[in-house]
């Protein structure tokens, strides 16, 4: 846990503690609050628990420079006459004007308004709920998402989602996209990201972020967009990272990344990555760790897990191919201390239902071929004991109705989770996977099917055929149902007579729009002890 320095506020008869960083509260006697300026990339609240949230917002001086203070409050109502948390939060450009700070002793499951000032400027004003108190059965209501490309469509998913009223959300990963791989001149982007530099070995991108200034610039392009401004302000996030924070499909253990040399990776760029995702989320700086768990009353667990940090390279050079030689060599994924923390928190876990937030399918995605292929290994496939040690514990030990939510692969997918191939073990749990906010879905582009089969793909207006989901479905018979086309986000509400997602996926991300496709046949109720989804809406196991 980081070191921290505590100030408190009393007055009102009530008491809030407003935690900040000890690099910042040494020097804050001295800080001056800032004037002028302006906070454009809104705010953002984080981690919330039954008495605390992390809070955000990054301020721009506008011509001035130097270090100061920013003020937060925290109130009970949005015109603030009842505040129950007041400090001044010192910042500078060292960390790009970030203002950050944890606060606690709030009330379980009460609704509060926050804002950040300059001496002379107010940011928006953001609104979370704390988490309900350990002993509540009331249903636990919330979204989940993944890979929102700044580029390629418009974030019309985030509009439906603002319109909703959610406990919280949780991000799988993909924030920002270190890579543009579409520009409006290419007929494939509705709006451009110019932020990097040119790759002429890496041609599949437009441009890429390589320094810490460009990592920064990234979160505050995509934060320009109103509607994840507005997602943001409504809803507390757990956030969690995947590879494009950093770099597509990199591994965090060796030097290199798992990535051949034109990919340009090194050790200073991801750390120029990791040092702005933590500048530009709710979490103190310095802090690394990012798997841990969230509890909202009897009937949710969310179990935060970090799948690139730890992991060594994907084998059979990450090809859509089958299993190669070295594929089932021991090697990591979570990483020992990760999975043995991972396997104590569901072994003492209370609640109703373990929601797994899951980066990459765990489920296998098995393509053409004799015998077929595997879409890649940057997934759990890619790393089959661990898989099978996490699996089997979880069978092993009965321990009942985990459902992992999962990003990633920019598909809508269902179906079961099983031990062993994935296709024939036993079930233990099952997998909802939320397509995407706008990242180009399968249907979108040309998918290496294996044994040198392309599907061709369509960027605008996809329309997969069904029978090639019918004869993929066949290949992955642990699956009940798939979309390849479209976008969207997972819709959850959790209580103790079942876990129902509905997948709300958007008519087109290729102009403004806020029409869903219907959802009958993609709304999944889990019933307690009743880990298979398999048949619901597709055909029966």
């Amino acid at each position: 846990m980081q070191t921290r320095r505590q100030f408190v506020l009393r007055g009102a008869g009530a008491a809030a503690t407003v935690l900040v960083p000890t690099s910042l509260a040494t020097t804050l006697a001295a800080a001056k609050p800032l004037k002028g300026g302006r906070f454009p990339d809104g705010v953002v609240a984080g981690d919330p628990t039954t008495k605390g949230i992390s809070l955000w917002t990054r301020f721009d001086p506008h011509g001035g420079g130097g270090s100061g203070s920013i003020e937060l409050e925290v109130a009970k109502d949005k015109s603030f006459r009842h505040v129950v948390a007041r400090k001044d939060i010192k910042t500078g450009s060292a960390s790009n004007y970030a203002v950050k700070a944890r606060v606690e002793n709030l009330k379980a499951h009460e609704e509060y308004y926050y804002r950040f000032s300059s001496k002379s400027a107010d940011s928006a004003v953001g609104r979370f709920r704390t988490a309900l108190p350990a002993d509540s059965n009331a249903p636990v209501k919330f979204a989940f998402f993944s890979c929102q490309d700044y580029t390629h469509g418009w974030y019309n998913a985030l509009d439906v989602m603002a319109d909703e009223d959610y406990d919280f959300v949780v991000c799988l990963g993909d924030y920002i996209y270190a890579e543009s791989y579409h520009s409006v001149k290419d007929g494939t982007a509705v709006r451009d990201d110019r932020i990097g530099r040119d790759n002429p070995t890496n041609p599949d991108i437009v441009r890429e972020a390589v320094t810490l200034q460009d990592y920064r610039d990234k979160y505050m392009l995509y934060r320009s967009d109103p509607l994840l401004r507005a997602v943001h302000s409504k809803f507390p996030m757990v956030m969690l990272w995947d590879d494009h924070e950093v770099q597509d499909n990199y591994a965090g253990k060796p030097a290199d990344g798992g990535l051949p040399p034109g990919k340009h990776f090194s050790l200073r760029r991801k750390a120029a990555a990791r040092r702005a995702f933590f500048e530009s989320m709710p979490a103190f700086p310095g802090g690394t760790k990012l798997y841990r768990s969230l509890k909202f009353g009897r009937n949710v667990e969310l179990f935060i897990m970090d799948q690139r940090s730890y992991r060594d390279n994907q084998p059979c050079d990450d090809a859509v191919v089958a299993p190669c030689a070295d594929y089932n060599q021991p090697r990591d994924f979570l990483g020992r201390p990760q999975m043995n923390w991972l396997k104590g928190a569901l072994d003492r876990s209370t609640a109703k239902w373990k929601v797994m937030a899951n980066e990459v399918t765990i489920m296998p995605t098995r393509v053409l071929g004799n015998p077929p292929a595997n879409y890649t290994y940057d997934n759990w496939l890619g790393y089959p004991q661990e898989r099978e040690e996490l699996l089997t514990h979880i069978r092993d030990q009965r321990i009942n109705d985990v459902v992992f939510v999962t990003g990633d692969i920019h598909t809508f997918i269902a179906g079961d989770v099983k031990t062993g191939d994935g296709s024939t073990g036993d079930t233990v749990a099952c997998e909802l996977v939320g397509g995407s906010i706008t990242s180009q879905s399968l249907g979108e582009t040309n998918l290496d099917a294996g044994g040198g089969t392309v599907i061709r793909g369509r960027d605008t207006n996809p329309s997969t055929a069904p029978a090639l989901i019918d004869a993929l479905r066949g290949i992955n018979p642990q699956v009940d149902n798939a979309d390849f086309d479209h976008h969207g986000f997972g819709s959850v509400t959790a209580s103790g007579s079942g876990f129902t997602c509905e997948m709300v996926r958007m008519d087109t991300i290729k102009k403004k729009s806020t029409k869903k496709l219907p959802s009958a046949d993609w709304t999944y109720h889990v019933a307690p002890g009743s880990p298979s989804i398999k048949g619901q809406h597709g055909p029966r196991a």
